[in-house]
């Protein structure tokens, strides 16, 4: 018996309001038709890439061993097409990309960095679409690695140049300039970009004796700086959001405003009372918190959730009495 169907799956790849056969039989199509259509379009994708490859020859070669070099503009990547394929074929075997080689810029060293660089995929996107645009964004690399998404990409170029004058410099500079109003002072060492409130921060990066940045801060209608910290590695609890040149650089362009609403978990303790010890506003809303009964520097948690070394302790009962000298000044 034949039937005409016209409602039996709702995932129609074409346009065929009408089909005869029995109900299996029009199952089974639609079937086929959806396989030969993700098919063709894997097809598509895979001229793609070829014609990506092919157009750019002079900065994407493969090596004996199958490997796409990709030259961008801030370093040399290494891509493993075999282990692509190898997930391409089989979905179901791993569902993420490796880790790229990353070589500086000035050509292949023997042992070379690694980053876990990944594409975010669109519904229905054909598995060599995202290879496609996963080699475009590393030959594209001046502009993809300031990506909030490609962290470890932007890590692991930290890792090679560090923040001295290299080629990431151009692109960090602009993009600092136009966000922050960042000013990079390679002579000195020093970076210099707004905070909130009239604030202005600068960071020395230059400093051999040192593992983190003097810190240093310029309030509104003021001339000079004032230190916060000599070595924000060494005098702070070491808290995530002042661990990193970006994660630094993005916390303290939100302070001091941010730090009327954060706690001692959400930012660092000790950085929290140096500035509420120069700044009314922070330190009346954090006197508030200080005076309570229930307030011991030893129950402040680290963002690992531990407590907080008995070192730190020390310090932070020091800038308490400070913190309370100006709520009340």
């Amino acid at each position: 018996m034949f039937v005409m169907d016209e409602a039996i799956d709702s995932h129609k790849l074409y346009d065929a309001t009408f089909q005869f056969g029995t109900v299996q039989e029009i199952r089974r199509s639609r079937m086929y038709n959806r396989m030969m259509g993700v098919a063709q379009a894997t097809e598509r994708a895979t001229h793609l890439v070829l014609n990506i490859v092919e157009q750019n020859e002079g900065r994407m070669q493969l090596d004996d061993n199958g490997h796409l070099l990709i030259v961008g503009s801030l370093g040399i990547y290494r891509v493993d097409l075999g282990a692509f394929m190898a997930k391409f074929a089989n979905p179901f075997d791993y569902n993420s990309f490796d880790v790229v080689e990353v070589h500086p810029k000035n050509g292949l060293v023997k042992e070379p960095k690694t980053a876990c660089v990944q594409v975010q995929p669109q519904k229905d996107m054909p598995a060599y679409d995202l290879l496609a645009g996963y080699i475009l964004g590393l030959l594209n690399d001046e502009v993809t690695w300031l990506q909030e998404s490609l962290s470890p990409l932007r890590r692991t170029l930290f890792q090679i140049y560090g923040l001295a004058r290299s080629p990431l410099s151009p692109s960090m500079e602009a993009y600092f300039a136009n966000t922050i109003n960042g000013s990079f002072d390679f002579s000195n060492d020093n970076f210099t970009f707004n905070g909130t409130n009239g604030w202005k921060w600068r960071l020395h990066f230059g400093q051999p004796l040192a593992k983190g940045f003097k810190i240093e801060y310029q309030k509104p209608r003021q001339t000079w700086w004032n230190l916060l910290f000599d070595d924000h590695d060494r005098d702070s609890t070491g808290h995530y959001t002042i661990s990193g040149f970006f994660e630094t650089v993005e916390h303290l362009a939100q302070c001091p405003a941010l730090l009327r609403e954060v706690n001692d978990w959400a930012t660092d303790p000790i950085f929290l009372r140096k500035v509420a010890s120069d700044y009314p506003p922070v330190a009346k809303i954090l006197a508030e918190r200080l005076t309570q009964e229930s307030y011991d520097p030893a129950n402040i948690y680290t963002f690992y959730d531990e407590p907080l070394e008995e070192e730190h302790q020390v310090v932070v009962r020091k800038l308490d009495e400070l913190v309370l000298e100006r709520a009340y000044a």
